[in-house]
């Protein structure tokens, strides 16, 4: 697939064309990161209790940009 596993731990699921759209790991991808199809979801698992650990994409799939998904 087309994602650089460098940071992941796991991707879970891809799209058709191997673009990650939910995946798991210790540190969000940076921005600009190829790879991650626009709102894949990301799974931060090395976050203190209480702290936000969902990312989306909200960026594209050669560009992704991750951003805290939060209530309201």
């Amino acid at each position: 697939h087309g994602v650089n596993l460098a940071s992941i731990e796991k991707v879970l699921i891809e799209d058709e064309l191997g673009n990650a759209l939910l995946a798991t790991g210790d540190t969000v991808p940076t921005n600009d990161t190829t790879g991650y199809a626009k709102g894949c979801l990301f799974i931060d698992t090395d976050v203190a209790k209480g702290t936000g650990s969902l990312y989306v994409n909200k960026g594209t799939k050669t560009e992704c940009t991750f951003t805290l998904v939060t209530q309201g």
